[in-house]
């Protein structure tokens, strides 16, 4: 039977919002029944392994990957390279996930790329429907091909989740990249630190250098250890690569953090982020690091002036990202106890403000006590609300658990317009109105306040 091609994004999307979809689903089996690269090296050889073809950087950890992804990305684009960006999840448009020097890709163009994988992934759907590839599986082989046929210098790709069994892990990088490692999706990963860390090092392969931030004593030893297994050179942020003078600061009206890098072959002064928080500037240094790996195998050029100018260029949506003032709004996806505390610390460090009017939604198999205590500890006004995502918890329940320790205004709140809506009301000119708990819910605010 001859597959049937789309003619509209909106087909091809509804295609694979009908795909097993690990990112929606909080029960399954993580191991190789499930997570099979079998699977997706055979896609992959069916149009012609564009995954062998380009240079790439393959990033995974638990905090901070899609940031330091981004760096590198925006650093190698201004260093005048064409450079494909992977990402995962997305705020507003699936197609974020994938950019070439920033610019998304195009429905039509994502159209034809599924096109080309559609006879195959109907012939497998056919034969052995156990087989068929998933949400996650398809969405990076489109990747591979868009980068591909654009024909990028370097693609920078994310991990999803983990490292060992992730479907980005078919290739061959020129360096590995892992940021700090820490406790999340523990029901698949395993819930200790060792544990976590051995999915993540799954990534490191043999003889391709590795950059490691700052890591926990457990987690360094696993990767140290696999490392000397694969004869990877290590390189350790606090170690190879130093931070010093992190300051906050504003350049023409933008928040950010101003800090001096040095790695084991060069110092790089007056770098302003447009960034908040002191975690950016450790994902700035592992970006850093990559790149001296790069330029160290004649990939790239640097210097002092091209690490400057690039590193002012940078943007992380959705990463405590200002989208407006009087009352500032910012937007976060801070969903685990270590990344909330990053953002409790980087609020207090970054903005003045009378009262904080927190909104928040937490998928349901993170740990709920633990994220709202962290986070809650600063907020005035705490309103709890929820987009519809399968995998969110219900804000009654959440509210709960908060009345335990949080006794100031609290409201559930369902409809997350309405939620906002609230909290513009009670937020005064000289409050801040932060939104976090999840990419799904970050994506839903961009979508209301654009």
């Amino acid at each position: 039977m001859k597959s049937k091609s789309f003619s509209t994004y909106k087909q091809a999307e509804e295609f694979l919002l009908q795909t097993i979809d690990f990112e929606k689903l909080t029960q399954y089996k993580y191991d190789t029944s499930t997570f099979d690269l079998k699977r997706m090296e055979e896609m992959m050889s069916y149009v012609e392994g564009p995954h062998k073809k380009r240079k790439a950087v393959h990033i995974t950890g638990t905090k901070g990957k899609g940031s330091t992804a981004i760096i590198i990305a925006s650093a190698l684009k201004g260093l005048g390279l064409k450079t494909g960006l992977f990402t995962s999840p997305h705020l507003t448009y699936l197609g974020e996930r994938m950019k070439v020097n920033d610019k998304t890709i195009s429905q039509d163009m994502f159209v034809q790329l599924m096109n080309i994988l559609k006879p195959y992934i109907d012939k497998i759907t056919a034969e052995t429907p156990i087989l068929m590839p998933t949400f996650f599986e398809i969405v990076t082989a489109i990747a591979f091909l868009y980068f591909e046929r654009e024909k990028v210098d370097l693609s920078v790709l994310e991990v999803g989740m983990g490292g060992r069994l992730d479907s980005t892990n078919i290739i061959l990088p020129e360096v590995s990249v892992i940021t700090p490692v820490g406790y999340d999706h523990t029901d698949r990963l395993g819930n200790t630190l060792d544990k976590i860390a051995f999915e993540k090092a799954g990534i490191i392969k043999e003889g391709v250098p590795v950059i490691s931030s700052i890591q926990e004593p457990d987690a360094l030893a696993v990767i140290s250890k696999a490392c000397n297994e694969k004869r990877s050179l290590l390189y350790l942020v606090g170690q190879d690569i130093l931070i010093y003078d992190i300051k906050v600061a504003q350049r023409n009206g933008i928040y950010g953090t101003e800090c001096v890098i040095e790695t084991w072959r060069n110092s790089y002064k007056d770098i302003f982020l447009p960034l908040v928080g002191r975690h950016q500037v450790e994902n700035c240094a592992a970006a850093i690091g990559s790149l001296e790996v790069l330029s160290g195998k004649g990939v790239i050029k640097i210097d002092n002036g091209m690490i400057v100018n690039a590193s002012a260029d940078i943007r992380c949506p959705a990463r405590i990202e200002v989208i407006s003032e009087d009352p500032i709004i910012i937007v976060d996806t801070a969903h685990t106890v270590a990344s909330m505390k990053i953002l409790r610390e980087s609020i207090n460090e970054n903005f003045s403000f009378k009262k904080l009017v927190l909104v928040l939604g937490l998928s349901s198999d993170k740990d709920i006590g633990g994220v709202l205590k962290e986070i809650a500890s600063i907020a005035d006004y705490l309103i709890l609300t929820r987009t519809g995502n399968p995998r969110e918890a219900e804000p009654e329940q959440m509210a709960v658990t908060v009345k335990r320790f949080f006794h100031k205004n609290l409201m559930v709140i369902e409809d997350i317009d309405e939620a906002m809506e609230e909290a513009k009301r009670v937020a005064m000119k000289d409050d801040l109105i932060c939104i976090t708990g999840s990419f799904f819910l970050a994506g839903k605010v961009k979508e209301i306040l654009d």
